[in-house]
Formats: C-alpha cells, structure tokens, sequence
C-alpha cells in the first residue's frame, strides 16, 4: 500500500466513524462524551484532509487546495485503484 492510499484509507476510517457517531448523537444528543469525540474527529479530520489535498490534490470538488482550476481531473479518483497500469501481484 502506498503513502498515499494509506492517508486516503485513514481519511475514510475517520469519516466513517463521524457519521457513526452522528447516528448515535442523533438519539442520544446530551451524551457529552459522543460530543466532545465528535468535535475532535471532525478537527482531526479537517487537518487530515488538508494535508492530503497539499498533498495529492483536492479530494472533492470544494476542496481547499487548488493550483488549477481542473486539478481534480489528473490522476486517479480517490476511489481509483492507484496503481492504474500495473498488474498486481
């Protein structure tokens, strides 16, 4: 596994467990702790995103961190294999 699709593998992991924690915050909304590890997943998710997009380019069309205006074009889709080419072993 590559750098990259290590730190994509891990922004998906976190963003995953967000929409867990919604879910569970939609029926338990005075749960404190669910809270404050929300507050903390979605900081730590933003910086992680940011520093993949300087990076590796933006991940989602809003994405922060353009040098083009069509940069989001080159390379592969972050649910591309990106070893497009090669052959797997």
């Amino acid at each position: 596994m590559t750098e990259r699709e290590k730190r994509l593998k891990e922004i998906q992991e976190l963003d995953f467990r967000m929409l867990d924690l919604q879910l569970f915050l939609d029926t338990h909304p005075f749960e404190t702790k669910a809270v404050e590890e929300f507050n903390s997943a979605s900081k730590k998710l933003g910086a992680m995103k940011t520093h993949y997009e300087r990076l590796y380019g933006p991940l989602m069309l809003t994405g922060d961190n353009y040098t083009t205006p069509w940069q989001w074009i080159e390379g592969p889709w972050p649910w591309q294999s990106y070893r497009l080419g090669k052959e797997e072993a």
